[in-house]
């Protein structure tokens, strides 16, 4: 045990060798850990209303892999906040964050289409061009 000059005991000296300090996570870990949490509660919430345990996400392909295939849409995207896109592209912690909490506390879903929501929009993506 650490004694002083004196020849005690330094109960604080004892106390630090116990615990190891903890650095703080750089802005870096804590965007690549949130974007890992992300991407794992969209590919929970896609598995489940899939029932396929196989779905993932496809961002270059979300029109044909996720909507035409499953029928299910993305619903509550903040849009104004953080464009629609690979979650690699957003370069910001509070956008990520933000997006973390709206799938968290599922204001951020998916949802099943009906034949018509899906006709409609397929429409709408035809006259898009």
């Amino acid at each position: 045990m650490p004694r002083s000059s004196e020849g005690d005991v330094n109960p604080a000296a004892v106390h630090q060798s116990k615990f190891r300090v903890v650095p703080k996570k750089s802005y870096s870990e804590r965007m690549s850990e949130t974007r890992a949490e992300i991407r794992r509660m969209m590919k929970d919430a896609l598995r489940e209303i899939t029932q396929d345990e196989n779905a993932s996400m496809r961002w270059p392909s979300y029109w044909k892999d996720i909507v035409v295939k499953y029928r299910v849409v993305i619903v509550g995207w903040p849009h104004d906040e953080v464009p629609f896109r690979n979650l690699s592209d957003v370069s910001n912690l509070q956008k990520l964050e933000l997006l973390f909490k709206g799938w968290q506390e599922h204001s951020i879903y998916f949802r099943r289409l009906t034949d018509a929501e899906f006709a409609t929009m397929s429409e709408e993506r035809a006259m898009q061009g």
